[in-house]
């Protein structure tokens, strides 16, 4: 095993985490607050058939570019240095255009939540999550060929599906849509982005007292897996 690349408690290598972006896209629907959630295909080798927000891993093309006025409080807030907000702005403005066909200002980009995928997963993320309004006169469209269907939902009716266990999600969707779900509006989201705390969050896997698998969050947070995650899981949750 090389010697710059860490283990796990089974002393087999931990995979190193890629930096990604991710964008909450909003808007305010008819049944309140709606995001912009795709179905991605179920071959995909990172979370097959999951619902996620648009985003993605950070690419090298992202290192290049203007650093936008708004990346030193960017910066701030995650605890960072601008440069590297800059580059984790393009990527979330690039991922959006590339999913969605939404040109997003980086202007728009809001810190919202930062997680770090667990070490026993074989693929990693250390994802960067923000909040973005859908600019007026923009329109969302599924022009990605990662996903089999992408559209508009309420945060409410995503997170009721989530419940029955038609619409498998990965854990750090799951606890934002609830945190979205506390909030009225795009208005009320944008405000409440500005006194979030962003400590990292990464999960690990384990079984509760009833011998239900479920994320742990590490602040006393525990998220039950349904069985759509567990069988995603390919084998390591069973």
């Amino acid at each position: 095993m090389p010697t710059n690349q860490p283990a796990g408690p089974s002393g087999d290598p931990v995979a190193v985490p890629r930096e990604a972006a991710t964008v909450l896209l909003l808007r305010d629907g008819p049944d309140g607050l709606e995001t912009w959630l795709l179905r991605r295909v179920p071959k995909m080798a990172f979370a097959p058939g999951m619902s996620v927000f648009p985003g993605g891993g950070v690419d090298p093309a992202d290192a290049a570019g203007l650093v936008p006025a708004t990346a030193g409080p960017v910066a701030e807030r995650f605890g960072i240095a601008a440069e590297h907000a800059a580059v984790l702005m393009r990527a979330a403005v690039r991922e959006v255009a590339e999913e969605t066909g939404v040109r997003l200002p980086p202007e728009v980009l809001l810190p919202w939540a930062r997680w770090i995928t667990p070490e026993v997963e074989p693929r990693r993320y250390d994802t960067y999550f923000f909040v973005a309004p859908i600019p007026d006169g923009a329109t969302a469209a599924a022009v990605t060929g990662e996903a089999s269907h992408a559209d508009w939902i309420a945060v409410a009716r995503a997170l009721a599906e989530y419940e029955c266990d038609e619409r498998p999600m990965l854990p750090p969707t799951v606890v934002n849509l609830t945190e979205l779900a506390g909030l009225p509006d795009v208005a009320a989201v944008l405000e409440a982005a500005g006194s979030r705390v962003l400590s990292p969050v990464q999960p690990t896997f384990r079984k509760d007292d009833t011998g239900t698998w479920c994320a742990d969050l590490g602040d006393g947070r525990l998220l039950a897996l349904p069985a759509s995650f567990r069988r995603s899981s390919g084998g390591r949750l069973s």
